[in-house]
């Protein structure tokens, strides 16, 4: 697969196991090895969406999200949550889960903006008129969009991490996988933020058992929540498809 020769990949419920985001997170916490992590998954993780905050949960099908279009950006929050609530990192006082929470929630528009730019903006399978996918003006379409969100981020950290020069918490996590990702799509994307690049050269040398992960050929291939290319064929009701993104 390449940003200009997209095709179909697996959309589904998130199956931990399947998570590079849970792999990066389970090996920080010493579970180490496919079996390990699978003990884990299965143990630990089974009901992970017991921890869906309130502030993403869909009281019914007219709240839900569609720009959430594969459901993953709710079920990887909920994830790292499970993880983070499991390890301990989860912070202890309310100021730094607000903090936490905030930065869910920008990371949740964030990348939600890019896949929806991807599938339904800069490429549509329903139409004859645009079904080419047109990476340059995806990309250019979101910078524009990610810019401000990258400005509010900043604002969260206290450097070089959420809760300072400290233990990385769940939501660094998050973050690092959803800048990863946005990197991957648009490359240089926060070239110009001084705090974001420290933030993603500080969590990858990172002096704990992470390191072992970011030597793993997992880490270095692949998407941690969705590629950079069109993979959603299914439609939104036509009446909720209609509108620009925020």
């Amino acid at each position: 697969m390449t940003l200009l020769n997209p095709e179909k990949v697996e959309t589904g419920p998130l199956d931990p196991i399947k998570s590079k985001v849970v792999k990066m997170m389970l090996t920080s916490r010493m579970q180490i090895g496919e079996i390990h992590q699978k003990i884990a998954c299965d143990s630990k993780l089974a009901n992970y969406m017991d921890h869906c905050p309130e502030w993403l949960k869909s009281k019914d099908n007219n709240s839900k999200n569609w720009m959430d279009l594969d459901n993953k950006m709710t079920e990887t929050i909920a994830v790292v949550r499970a993880i983070g609530a499991e390890w301990f990192l989860i912070p202890d006082d309310a100021a730094n889960q607000e903090k936490c929470e905030q930065v869910e929630k920008i990371l949740f528009s964030v990348m939600n903006t890019m896949v929806y730019l991807i599938n339904k903006i800069c490429f549509a399978p329903n139409s004859t008129e645009c079904n080419n996918f047109d990476v340059e003006y995806a990309r250019t379409r979101f910078m524009a969009k990610f810019q401000p969100k990258a400005k509010a981020i900043e604002d969260l950290l206290d450097g070089p991490f959420i809760m300072g020069d400290t233990l990385p918490v769940y939501a660094d996590y998050l973050l690092y996988a959803c800048l990863y990702d946005i990197n991957v799509f648009c490359p240089g994307a926060y070239d110009k933020s001084a705090k974001l690049s420290d933030f993603m050269d500080k969590f990858y040398h990172y002096p704990s058992p992470i390191r072992r992960w970011f030597r793993t050929n997992e880490a270095k291939t692949g998407e941690y929540i969705r590629p950079p290319v069109p993979h959603i064929m299914e439609l939104l009701p036509e009446e909720l498809g209609q509108g620009d993104i925020h």
